[in-house]
């Protein structure tokens, strides 16, 4: 699992992005039902990107 944590900062970098960008693109555009869903869709990629992390970690301290 040499590229695990590309696909984590990949998560979390995507999740920001999504939840600076999006939102207030949406916020601006008065488009209330999307900027719900980018804010789920931006909290849901940093704390896949989070959890993955922790558990690859615990997983290597004390199942490795």
């Amino acid at each position: 699992m040499p590229y695990f944590y590309y696909l984590v900062v990949l998560l979390i970098v995507t999740g920001f992005f999504i939840l600076i960008i999006d939102v207030s693109a949406f916020k601006k555009n008065q488009m209330k039902k999307e900027k719900m869903f980018a804010i789920f869709l931006g909290w849901t990629n940093v704390l896949a990107g989070a959890l993955l992390f922790i558990g690859y970690w615990a997983y290597q301290k004390w199942f490795w």
